[in-house]
């Protein structure tokens, strides 16, 4: 099985090559966890760019028939990806044990692909229809991430954090949490109700079905402090005015 799949194991090395190029010279002057974090949204943003590309082009030339079997670019793209979860879920596990959020949904997103990949053979346009969803905000969120833990010490990573925090809020609400549970009801109707019977276990639909819920629910909790984050921002920000004068009457 694993010698079939020369390209996820080529793909591994790349992660780690640019993960620890992004440890040890890009961030090398960061401290603490933000280093890990950073030189994370480096494998990050050379994941999700692309498949995000590849995923949503697969499905704009392939037939939709979630129960078809895969295609030979649909195992590539799973591969690549799961190389990319590989190589992420050993960072989380060393720099943050505790992100269990984090963790859950890189083995649940994982073992998706693997059991699409190697133990069916079918349903992989599912697993397109999740990657071009779920990496659409992986460019605009790394760029985020990276410009919130440098904010305090760079005025320009400020700025960008100010001025796209409100955009990516937006965006990653519409992807996420709106188009999100929209798409797992599709999927859903299909594998819950033995559709795909005849090439993937009820068993493994169920457990599908879980682990696409479990994601989601992850990305709406992250909608809610996204918002909550937003709003407390712009509430200090309309404070301040009113502190200055204040401060100047007295």
């Amino acid at each position: 099985m694993w010698n079939e799949s020369p390209l996820l194991w080529r793909s591994v090395y790349v992660f780690i090559a640019v993960y620890l190029f992004g440890y040890f010279v890009v961030f090398r002057n960061w401290k603490g966890r933000p280093r890990y974090d950073a030189a994370s949204c480096g494998i990050s943003l050379l994941h999700g760019t692309l498949v995000a590309v590849l995923a949503a082009r697969d499905l704009w030339t392939a037939e939709w028939k979630l129960d078809a079997p895969n295609t030979d670019m649909q195992n590539k793209i799973m591969e690549y990806s799961m190389a990319y979860f590989i190589v992420d879920l050993i960072n989380y596990m060393y720099a943050a044990p505790d992100d269990f959020l984090f963790i859950g949904h890189h083995i649940a997103t994982f073992t998706y692909m693997y059991t699409c990949h190697y133990i069916t053979g079918h349903g992989a346009t599912s697993v397109m229809c999740l990657i071009a969803a779920g990496e659409a905000t992986s460019p605009v969120q790394n760029v985020w991430t990276l410009a919130r833990m440098a904010r305090a010490d760079s005025p320009r990573a400020k700025r960008i954090y100010t001025s796209l925090s409100p955009f990516f809020t937006f965006y990653f609400t519409l992807v996420r949490g709106i188009f999100g549970p929209y798409l797992i009801y599709e999927l859903g109707r299909f594998y819950l109700f033995g559709k795909a019977d005849a090439v993937v276990p009820r068993w493994l639909a169920y457990c599908w079905m879980f682990k696409i819920s479990f994601g989601i629910f992850g990305s709406l909790m992250w909608v809610y402090k996204l918002w909550v984050g937003l709003i407390k921002f712009y509430g200090n920000r309309d404070k301040k005015p009113v502190e200055e004068e204040t401060k100047k009457a007295i």
